[in-house]
């Protein structure tokens, strides 16, 4: 079942022009990270990892604790799930959600190389392809807030927000990662409607 639903992230299938940015076309992909994060008990919050010589788009760090000591094990390109070697479990690195949203949208747009001075420009195109109703990403004393304002609320509220974002989230903080080129994790979240505020911070060396 967990393989079966890890190989479903990698299915991309063509969609029509008023449907390829929508967050209902990803859902699926999304429930099934979900569904595997609650089955291996993993409690931990995203860690959003850059590009590297291992693979070659980024990647989303789930470790099985939310605090204390985080070990970043040392990735493979093929590999999901990761463990000690007396079995207990580390945590597992699937692609962010947003992937293929940020692939359709570089069909139009040059958001590729995405500089950290250019970044709020950037983000603000989420909002003019009516992704979003505002997006806002700002630096504060240990990290950053990023706050989205969707067109419209979620479903089932910001459940599991912090671990799996939705794909419109995790593509825009995929950017941020890509414009700092380091590991950002998100250290909390919190909303209010359609408003949610992710806290991300960077993974010093003294957390890995």
């Amino acid at each position: 079942m967990i393989l079966l639903g890890i190989f479903m992230i990698f299915i991309i299938t063509e969609k029509s022009i008023p449907k390829k940015f929508s967050d209902a076309q990803l859902e699926g992909n999304t429930n099934t990270i979900n569904n595997i994060i609650k089955e291996l008990n993993l409690h931990g919050n995203a860690i959003f990892l850059p590009k590297s010589n291992k693979f070659p788009e980024e990647r989303i760090f789930i470790p099985s604790n939310k605090s204390g000591v985080i070990r970043i094990p040392t990735f493979e390109d093929d590999k999901i799930i990761f463990t000690e070697p007396n079995g207990t479990n580390l945590g597992i690195a699937v692609p962010p959600s947003g992937l293929k949203l940020i692939r359709e949208i570089e069909k139009d747009l040059a958001i590729e190389e995405t500089k950290l001075e250019k970044l709020e420009e950037k983000l603000q195109l989420f909002v003019g392809l009516n992704l979003l109703k505002s997006v806002n990403f700002k630096k504060r004393r240990y990290g950053w807030d990023l706050e989205v304002e969707k067109l419209e609320s979620y479903k089932d509220g910001y459940n599991n927000s912090s671990q799996y974002p939705c794909p419109i989230c995790s593509a825009i903080i995929t950017l941020i990662t890509r414009a700092l080129n380091e590991k950002i994790r998100i250290y909390d979240t919190s909303y209010n409607g359609k408003k949610i505020i992710f806290h991300l911070n960077m993974i010093k060396r003294r957390d890995e």
